[in-house]
C-alpha cells in the first residue's frame, strides 16, 4: 500500500494533465492526483518533523498535519483498490458499469471535499478542480435512475435510512 512512495521524486513533480471533464473518468488521472497528494503531504510532514530536535514534540506539534497525511494515504488506498477491482471481470448485466459510476463518484467526491489539499499541493489546477466538480454532477445524473435500486441492495430499514420522502416499499 506504500509502493507509490518509491516514486516520490516523480510524484513531487506531478501535475495533472486533465483538460476536459471526461479525463477525470480515466483511472490514471484519478490515481495520479491521489498518489501525488498523499506523497506530497507525507514529504511535507517528514520535512517539518526533521526540524524538531525532540521527535515527540514534533509529533505533538504536527499532529493535525500527520492526520491529514494519513487520511490522504487511506483515501488513496481505497480509491486504488476500487479501481483495481474494476479491472477484473464482474458478473451481471450492467453491474460493472454501475460500479464504475460509483467508483468515479466516490473518487471525485473525495477530490471535491479535499479540493484545498489537491490545489495547495499543486496536484491539480483550479480549472481542473472545476472540471472534476462538473463531471461529478454529470455522474450524479447518470446514477440517479438507479439510486433506489442501489440503496435497496443494502436492505436498509426505513428507520435506518431516515428519509423524509422515501420508504422501503418505494412509496413516497
Amino acid at each position: 500500500t506504500t509502493s507509490y512512495i518509491g516514486r516520490v521524486e516523480q510524484l513531487m513533480l506531478y501535475r495533472s494533465d486533465v483538460q476536459k471533464e471526461e479525463d477525470w473518468l480515466k483511472p490514471n488521472a484519478v490515481l495520479g492526483a491521489f498518489e501525488a497528494r498523499a506523497a506530497k503531504k507525507s514529504v511535507a510532514c517528514a520535512q517539518n518533523l526533521s526540524k524538531f530536535t525532540n521527535p515527540e514534540e514534533g509529533f505533538q506539534e504536527l499532529s493535525v498535519d500527520l492526520v491529514e497525511a494519513a487520511v490522504a494515504h487511506c483515501q488513496l488506498i481505497v480509491v486504488s483498490k476500487f479501481i483495481e477491482k474494476l479491472q477484473k471481470d464482474i458478473p451481471g448485466k450492467g453491474v460493472k458499469h454501475q460500479l464504475e459510476l460509483l467508483c468515479s463518484i466516490y473518487a471525485l467526491s473525495l477530490l471535491h471535499k479535499h479540493l484545498g489539499d489537491f490545489l495547495s499541493t499543486g496536484c491539480i489546477t483550479p480549472t481542473q478542480g472545476s472540471l472534476a466538480n462538473d463531471m461529478l454532477r454529470s455522474l450524479y445524473s447518470q446514477l440517479r435512475p438507479n439510486a433506489i435500486g442501489l440503496v435497496d441492495a443494502f436492505n436498509y430499514t426505513d428507520h435506518y435510512l431516515g428519509s423524509v420522502l422515501g420508504r422501503y416499499d418505494g412509496d413516497v
